[in-house]
């Protein structure tokens, strides 16, 4: 009777880390994207190069992390885009703001999960897009 007492109880402390974890996944998606110049995000300048941009599980920021140590930023999400406005559910992509030839996070755009405006230009830009593949 005692074995099966602590089978019951290893059980559901196994069931609450597994709930934990799918939540944790669900929460958090990441686009990794090969960015051909120097970029600014969040203030901070990050040379081209592999990153990913994961977002948080609560969408209130959009971590990017470099393959080259040190090289992240965590960018504050000013607003959510619906995603029926810019893509398509299987069109993951990151928008950049070009100011002269300077680039700033501008986007993410994250299959499910809508868009994430990240950053706003007031003065005159253009918008490069950097397309992803998406699984």
């Amino acid at each position: 009777m005692k074995n099966s007492g602590m089978k019951i109880k290893v059980l559901g402390v196994a069931s609450v880390f597994v709930l934990l974890a799918a939540a944790s996944a669900y929460g958090q998606t990441t686009v990794s994207a090969k960015i051909p110049f120097p970029f600014t995000a969040s203030g901070r300048s990050l040379p081209a190069g592999q990153y990913d941009f994961v977002r948080d599980t609560n969408d209130e920021a959009i971590r990017v992390t470099g393959a080259v140590k040190g090289s992240g930023a965590v960018a504050m999400v000013i607003s959510r885009l619906a995603e029926g406005m810019h893509t398509t559910p299987q069109d993951a992509h990151i928008v950049f703001d070009k100011v002269g030839e300077k680039y700033f996070l501008s986007e993410v755009w994250i299959p499910g999960a809508d868009g994430f405006l990240l950053h706003v230009t007031k003065e005159k830009h253009e918008h490069r897009i950097q397309h992803v593949p998406w699984r």
